[in-house]
């Protein structure tokens, strides 16, 4: 009579834990095909409107300069009245607009900051006068006066007869946008524009990001990214999802930006995050159906012991599974259900070893064959090949500037890879330097002379690779660029008892002095590198960690006069 009571409460308490997994998975369903479609669906209504919001921004500012095409003082194209009356709507606008220009027919600009450039090869400028549009909106360029990203917005300007007579730009931060996108909130994500490059731009604690592309995002562990890209650069609007590197799946959800064709407003998150308070509520009726799986256990406590002895074993050999604990076995058979599940439970945990084994011995499989694949994927042979099949095409064709270019690209292609050497002699890096001096000369033309003197001992010497090459690069992007008129840079090498002293002098714009000993305080390590210096900073850390503190950069500056940067580094063989 026992036994069979102490079945039937088995039974029920069977039936009790079925009827719990039937309404996990009943739950779990209806959150699946109703409840996680709506909140997406929900989700990107948010960002369809968000978009809108951006659209509406843009095609504000839109019109402002359609308004300012209808007055008398830009139709007249007269410059001695529109550069007083842009002064005045430059100082105005300032908080929307970065700053305006009236470009002539041909391409010739004046800038409300008194400057002048040339834009007739630019692409916006050719799209709104070959097909004869109102406004364009050009790609991201970065400003000339803070080194931000910008857009320009390009309007024509028309007399009475409809004829353009000239047209008008504004240039708006990109910062302005993106802030727009970062106020989108949902399920802690990260909010974003996306131009029709793929480059997307974000605000990460109040400051500008613009360091990824999501063409290139399988670069980063993302895949799925390019796919996205194609669809948002066609102007589609979506839901989709990407995997990063860890096999986290993360929702993006994206829509156009009206009036900006290829630009798109979305969000990214990971998909875990969406359904946190549902896995909550699976958890809670998880809890609801142990208590009552419990409950009955302890009512089987007073109905029959023999019963539930056996059954506590189990249920603590059960729990020590749970908690990693493989090497245990259930040992009293019987011949009634118990002893089955036991005997049951003891299969399950055998299965389980070979099962964690045989996905171990795949996994680790298939982490060397993707490896292997990788490794298989880096061929530097290939680029030289395909530059060298370039090199010849060149000269077929007798384009001697591209031959060298296509050499110096090479030079300092090769150079970089050394191999997989850290180190190399004076004569390869002084090579790298002129390679990319001659790239760099090809760009600013007269802008750029340099010199560059070494010792004929000094090059018999081994030196780190890539350590001249950074500092001649600050010198032209910080100090060249800004100066006008020409810009000359100085390389010089030569020995100095036990070691080699390098020069890298210009006579560009200089560094202020408050901004001098910031960079002072990040090269000896007062400060970190926020910014400040980070190339020199790379530099100097390669030389200290190689070779100790007494080695690294000196940096000596006058504003208005240029900088001078020299490198010490020990005579190595």
């Amino acid at each position: 009579m026992k036994t069979l009571r102490a079945k039937i409460l088995l039974y029920f308490s069977t039936v009790a834990i079925i009827m719990t997994l039937i309404l996990i998975v009943l739950v779990r369903n209806q959150i699946k095909n109703t409840n996680i479609p709506l909140t997406i669906n929900l989700s990107h209504q948010i960002i369809s409107s968000k978009s809108g919001e951006v659209g509406a921004w843009i095609n504000q500012r839109i019109a402002e300069l359609k308004v300012f095409t209808e007055n008398e003082t830009l139709i007249s194209m007269d410059m001695d009245k529109i550069k007083p009356y842009m002064r005045k709507i430059d100082k105005s606008h300032s908080e929307e607009f970065e700053s305006f220009a009236i470009i002539s027919l041909d391409g010739y600009a004046w800038v409300t900051n008194d400057t002048y450039i040339n834009v007739e090869s630019r692409p916006y400028f050719k799209k709104i006068k070959s097909e004869n549009l109102d406004y364009a909106i050009s790609d991201p360029i970065i400003s000339r006066s803070n080194e931000e990203p910008i857009v320009v917005i390009i309007h024509a300007i028309k007399d009475e007869s409809g004829k353009t007579v000239g047209y008008i730009n504004g240039a708006i931060y990109i910062s302005k946008l993106s802030i727009i996108a970062s106020e989108v909130e949902m399920y802690n994500g990260l909010g974003w524009i996306c131009d029709r490059q793929g480059q997307v731009f974000t605000m990460e604690e109040g400051k500008q990001d613009r360091s990824f592309n999501i063409f290139e995002s399988e670069v980063y562990g993302y895949s799925g990214g390019k796919h996205i890209g194609g669809k948002m650069v066609e102007g589609i609007e979506g839901v989709d999802r990407i995997q990063d590197s860890e096999g986290n799946n993360i929702m993006v959800l994206y829509s156009p930006i009206p009036y900006a064709e290829g630009w798109t407003l979305g969000i990214n998150f990971f998909e875990k995050n969406m359904t946190k308070d549902t896995d909550k509520l699976l958890q809670m009726i998880l809890v609801f159906g142990f208590f009552i799986i419990t409950s009955l256990i302890l009512i089987s406590l007073f109905l029959s012991s023999s019963i539930v002895k056996p059954v506590k074993k189990l249920q603590r050999l059960m729990k020590d599974v749970e908690g990693g604990n493989l090497d245990i076995v259930y040992s009293d058979y019987g011949e009634d259900e118990i002893g089955q599940l036991g005997q049951s439970f003891n299969k399950m945990i055998i299965q389980i070893k070979n099962l964690i084994n045989t996905v171990y011995i795949e996994q680790k499989n298939k982490r060397e064959a993707e490896l292997r694949a990788l490794q298989t994927q880096i061929q530097p042979h290939f680029l030289y090949n395909t530059l060298d099949t370039i090199h010849w095409m060149a000269l077929e064709h007798n384009a001697h500037d591209i031959v060298r270019m296509v050499d110096a690209i090479t030079n300092i292609f090769r150079i970089s890879i050394s191999r997989g050497e850290e180190v190399i002699s004076y004569r390869e890096e002084i090579k790298h330097v002129e390679s990319y001096l001659f790239v760099q000369k090809v760009r600013y033309e007269d802008k750029l002379e340099y010199e560059m003197i070494f010792d004929n001992e000094l090059k018999e010497y081994k030196i780190l690779k890539l350590i001249i090459q950074p500092l001649v690069e600050n010198a032209i992007y910080h100090g060249i660029k800004g100066k006008k008129g020409t810009g000359k840079i100085l390389i010089q090498g030569k020995i100095e008892g036990k070691e080699a002293k390098i020069k890298v002098v210009d006579n560009g714009i200089g560094i202020e002095k408050e901004k001098l000993l910031e960079i002072r305080d990040v090269l000896e390590g007062r400060s970190k590198s926020e910014g400040v210096g980070y190339g020199m900073f790379n530099v100097n850390e390669r030389i200290k960690l190689m070779f100790g503190n007494k080695y690294g950069i000196e940096i000596q500056s006058e504003y208005g006069k240029g900088t001078e940067v020299i490198l010490r580094h020990p005579l190595t063989f």
